[in-house]
Parts: C-alpha cells; sequence; structure tokens
C-alpha cells in the first residue's frame, strides 16, 4: 500500500514541477515566435471588391509575417503581392488556378487554409482522431475509478477488509475495539 502511495506522490509531484515550468518557460515560448519584428507595418489594405477579398483571404503573405494572408497584411510586401494577384485575375485566371500559381511560387504552405487533398489530409483528421482517443481513454479511466469506488464500498459494507489481499489480525481488532470506545465517550 505505501509503494503506492508512494508513487502517487512521486507522480504528482512532478507533474505539479512540469505544470510550473511550463508556465514559467510559456512567455519566453510566446516571445520568441514574434515574427517581423522591425519591419515596416504602416501600409494600408487597398481591397476593391469581394472577389479579392476572397481570393486575398486564401493567399498568405511570404514576407515573414505572422501567418497572415495578402487581405490583412499591411506590410509593404503583401502590397506587391495583392497587384499580382490583381494582375492574374486581370488575365482571366480563376480563384483555384491563382492558388495554384500562388502554391507554384511560393510553395504549398504559402496558403492561409491548406488544400484538403494527399497528406494535407491529416492536418483535418489527425485532431479528430486525437479528441477521439483522449475521450475514449478518459472515458475508461472515469469507469475505472467508479468500478473502484462501487468494490470499495461493498467491501466496507459487508464487513470485508477494506484493503483486498490483506487480512484481519490481533491489531485490526484492537484499533476497531479502541475506536468504539472513543466513539462512546
Amino acid at each position: 500500500m505505501r509503494s503506492s502511495a508512494t508513487s502517487r506522490r512521486v507522480f504528482l509531484r512532478s507533474l505539479v514541477t512540469t505544470a510550473a515550468v511550463l508556465t514559467v518557460a510559456a512567455p519566453a515560448l510566446a516571445l520568441a515566435q514574434q515574427l517581423g519584428e522591425g519591419m515596416d507595418r504602416g501600409g494600408t489594405l487597398d481591397i476593391r471588391n469581394d472577389q479579392e477579398r476572397r481570393v486575398f483571404g486564401d493567399l498568405q503573405c511570404t514576407c515573414g509575417c505572422p501567418r497572415e494572408s495578402i487581405a490583412t497584411c499591411t506590410c509593404g510586401y503583401a502590397a506587391g503581392f495583392r497587384s499580382e494577384v490583381r494582375a492574374m485575375m486581370a488575365r482571366g485566371m480563376t480563384e483555384e488556378e491563382i492558388k495554384a500559381e500562388w502554391v507554384r511560387q511560393h510553395g504549398p504552405e504559402a496558403l492561409t487554409v491548406p488544400a484538403n487533398s494527399g497528406f494535407n489530409r491529416l492536418v483535418y483528421i489527425v485532431p479528430l482522431v486525437l479528441i477521439a482517443g483522449f475521450a475514449a481513454f478518459a472515458i475508461r479511466v472515469l469507469r475505472r475509478l467508479r468500478e473502484r469506488g462501487a468494490a470499495r464500498a461493498a467491501s466496507s459494507a459487508s464487513g470485508a477488509p477494506p484493503v483486498a489481499g490483506t487480512k484481519r489480525d490481533e491489531y485490526d481488532d484492537k484499533l476497531d475495539e479502541e475506536l468504539k470506545q472513543l466513539d462512546d465517550e
């Protein structure tokens, strides 16, 4: 019994220590992810119609900004990218053709939403599988805890020893007698 309690204490201590370290380290990690520092972000957005808004919203600015689309990025590079896409639209390219050309020029990571095809489908499937797996794990743990609680309640109600596999001895009887005397006082 003591080894189980000790291992629980060690586990809880390590869990609390890990949580404390992550809490202290989180601000440093967040600050390290600030992209685009020192960039000129004083530009203006010039979106002329809904089609431009849709197309610009699907394309990511690749200047080093923190994952912004060219519809919302105000850096100087984004203005040039918007002009480039407007020229594609003027040539009569469809939205899909523009996206394909953007991927060809800047790579697949330059789309704000990954294409739902091939290996990119994992981006959509893995989170759902993980959520379902963690939910199944939580349900299983809760059921085990409920079963253990029910088993303990049944064993204590029937007068059986509280821990399976242990025998009552003279010390248990003496302890019970002393507890009864304390209750009577």
